[in-house]
């Protein structure tokens, strides 16, 4: 008699069996004497398409939405694999089967639904790895649990699937219909647009003011100069007027004291262990990756058993793991070209051990195999951030000095420096960069109080408040993880943080993706800007699919499935309803018409009467191979132009006033656009703005005077 073993990937199948021994290869599974391992293609079993209920399905139309099934019918999307196991799953010599899927939720749907597609009835036992080492393998073969232990958490996927099929095809069917354009709406990924077209509004919104400080350098008996910016009532002195500032400059003397000087030393400690969200936001900082890159290298260095399970949200790792540790770092030293671990300890405290802080999964760390050359650059790279973070842990805090030191000079001036102690983990960057190892490098010389310095240099210094940055993939991954933040219900705040954010490791790259490629958001060098479709859509649907607020109310749900606290069936009943109000308040809104793709008209050429359609740089005349010359571009003296007021501007040759545009000199003004008849765009500024800037320029003069006096 055998047993059969389903793992979620071909890779992850040959390496079991290369642990168990001795298999002969069939067609679509290996077999020996014991066991019979076979494997998915990940979801080769889903959920049916509507028109599997109801042919009249087929047909997109408002009539007859919502589709809400009375029972799910599940569809084979790889049939000849599923055939495969489906004839395993039946064949009289398997008594048992083990569901060796991905250790989490959705290894536990994906064999939940090829087994009760197969109407299989065969007892189940429930395989979790983290690593495919040997070890590993067989500790895992030698603690199986059985099957009916994670029926909740079966539960919790299959109704996070269901929901996500209701809300998502209800509600692209309905926006896409009544609209006319194709508007694919999903859980996560709509909240996800919501974020980056909120940051993209306040950068628009966002007007810059200028303003003024006061710098002064210092140089002491040694020659060794410092610099300090002038403090008033202990903040940083910023000025509206520039003449205040070079006010001030007058007052200071040729000598000044240091009033205070303190010096205060704080440790650094390592940082902590990868999940893969940091690996990703880690790799697209220092390499420029995309998320899904990263999670695609990861995969690839896990199937070759070169780290653990990539997909995990934890940063820390298992009593269990204590025991490996040692010659884990054998293998990451080598990995990185270093030799021995200075500075080395080996008791790791909480912070990177701790039962109670892992989920599914432990932290990302080297397993013991060794590389053996074959690696692809993008492999090395990832490999070597992942042992480097790894070797990090087992050295002791970084400490600096830091510095902060109060000048008299007339006025005060601040300083702040910091001095290295010692480098401590950081050795372990240090020597992958090829420096010495020496704790040195100060902001300020040494100084004490009462102290007598020189001032050879005062500076008046023009500034300007900056907005907010657009999201890349490293902090919109960050965002979506702290999610948590942008929800003022405490408790729901709270279940957000307990679930990880919105989303999943292992679905947030392919979701970025997935905006990406349905022109809702694009990518410019490593910034992410919501298109003009991208804001239609925003504007359209209802809060409760934008919100992340829903989010949090869904994961309390299915946190709550997964612990037996509520049923699916009384959880999903909720969706249906939500589902119901989606579609209800899509009938009653009136059809949007300046829904801009990429590539789309957005009005005709004033010059050639061809469309002008939006790229990504300008709106400009889809003649222009025939030479028509027309451009309308999107940034404008360092203001983004919109869609609409492009739309504007080619209907009725100007615009109202738009605030924020910036002069050479780095003044923010306001004017109108107006197009002239041979179709060039210029500003135009209107009475009001022109006298208060005016009126500005007297204001200023006259406190001048005043000054002076």
């Amino acid at each position: 008699m055998k047993t059969l073993l389903i793992a979620e990937k071909p890779s992850v199948a040959r390496n079991i069996s290369a642990v168990l021994g001795r298999f002969s290869r069939q067609e679509g599974f290996l077999e020996n004497d014991q066991y019979v391992v076979s494997w998915a293609y990940g979801h080769i079993t889903t959920l049916a398409e509507p028109k599997e209920y109801d042919p009249s399905f087929e047909k997109w139309s408002l009539e007859n939405m919502p589709v809400i099934p009375n029972e799910i019918k599940l569809t084979v999307t790889e049939r000849k694999q599923f055939a495969i196991l489906k004839k395993l799953l039946k064949r009289k010599d398997v008594l048992t089967v083990i569901n060796a899927c991905d250790a989490g939720r959705e290894g536990c749907l994906i064999f939940r639904w090829i087994y009760k597609t197969a109407k299989s009835a065969l007892p189940v036992k429930r395989l979790w790895l983290s690593e495919t080492t040997p070890a590993a393998v067989i500790k895992a073969l030698n603690s199986m649990k059985d099957g009916s232990q994670y029926d909740n958490l079966y539960a919790a996927a299959e109704a996070r699937a269901i929901s996500d099929w209701l809300v998502g095809i209800n509600s692209t069917r309905a926006f896409t219909v009544k609209h006319g354009e194709l508007l694919s709406i999903g859980r996560v990924q709509t909240p996800t647009l919501a974020i980056i077209v909120q940051r993209e509004r306040e950068i628009r919104a966002f007007i810059p003011e200028t303003y003024y400080q006061l710098a002064a350098t210092f140089e002491t008996e040694s020659r060794e100069r410092y610099r300090g910016v002038l403090i008033k009532d202990e903040n940083p002195g910023k000025f509206k007027e520039e003449f205040i500032a070079k006010g001030y400059a007058e007052l200071i003397t040729d000598n000044g004291t240091v009033v205070k000087a303190s010096y205060t030393e704080k440790n650094e400690p390592p940082p902590t262990l990868f999940n893969l969200n940091d690996l990703q936001r880690e790799a697209n900082h220092v390499y420029g990756m995309t998320a899904a890159k990263v999670l695609e290298v990861a995969q690839s260095l896990y199937e070759k058993k070169l780290i653990t399970y990539p997909r995990t949200d934890s940063r820390h790792l298992s009593e269990s793991l204590s025991g490996t540790l040692n010659r884990r770092i054998e293998t990451a030293l080598r990995a990185v070209s270093l030799n021995s671990l200075p500075d080395f300890q080996s008791n790791l405290g909480p912070r990177y051990v701790d039962d109670a802080k892992i989920t599914d999964h432990h932290a990302i760390i080297p397993t013991e195999m060794r590389a053996n050359g074959d690696l692809w650059p993008a492999e090395s790279n990832i490999y070597e951030l992942i042992c480097r973070r790894y070797l990090a842990i087992f050295f002791p805090p970084a400490r600096y000095r830091v510095m902060e030191v109060t000048t008299g000079a007339g006025e005060m001036f601040f300083s702040k420096g910091r001095a290295v102690i010692s480098y401590g983990w950081r050795r372990v960057y240090r020597f992958s960069a090829g420096e010495e190892d020496e704790a040195g490098g100060s902001g300020l010389p040494a100084l004490n109080k009462g102290q007598v310095v020189k001032v050879v240099d005062v500076e008046v210094l023009k500034k300007e408040t900056s907005p907010p940055v657009r999201y890349t993939d490293a902090t919109l991954l960050y965002a979506m993880e702290n999610a948590g933040r942008l929800v003022d219900d405490k408790e729901l705040a709270n279940t957000l943080k307990k679930a990880g954010g919105i989303g999943t490791p292992a679905t947030r790259a392919a979701t970025l993706e997935r905006l990406i490629k349905v022109n809702y958001v694009q990518r410019q060098k490593k910034s992410l800007l919501p298109t003009a479709k991208g804001e239609t859509l925003i504007d359209l649907v209802p809060e409760a699919l934008t919100n992340v607020d829903t989010t949090a109310e869904w994961e309390d749900g299915l946190h709550k499935i997964e612990h037996g606290e509520i049923s699916a069936e009384e959880w999903l009943s909720g969706i249906k309803n939500l589902t119901r109000d989606i579609v209800e308040g899509v009938k009653g809104q009136a059809r949007t018409v300046n829904i801009i793709e990429e590539g789309r008209a957005i009005g005709k050429c004033p010059l050639c009467g061809k469309a002008v359609i939006e790229t990504k740089k300008a709106y400009s005349c889809s003649g222009w191979r025939d030479g028509c010359k027309f451009v309308i571009w999107k940034g404008i003296s360092g203001k983004r132009i919109t869609a609409k007021q492009a739309q504007e501007l080619i209907n009725k040759g100007k615009t109202g006033v738009i605030k924020g545009f910036k002069s050479k000199s780095g003044n923010s003004f306001d004017a109108a656009l107006v197009m002239g008849a041979d179709g060039k765009v210029k500003m135009n500024f209107s009475g009001d703005s022109r006298r208060q800037g005016l009126l500005d320029v007297a204001i200023a003069k006259v406190a001048g005077l005043f000054k002076q006096c």
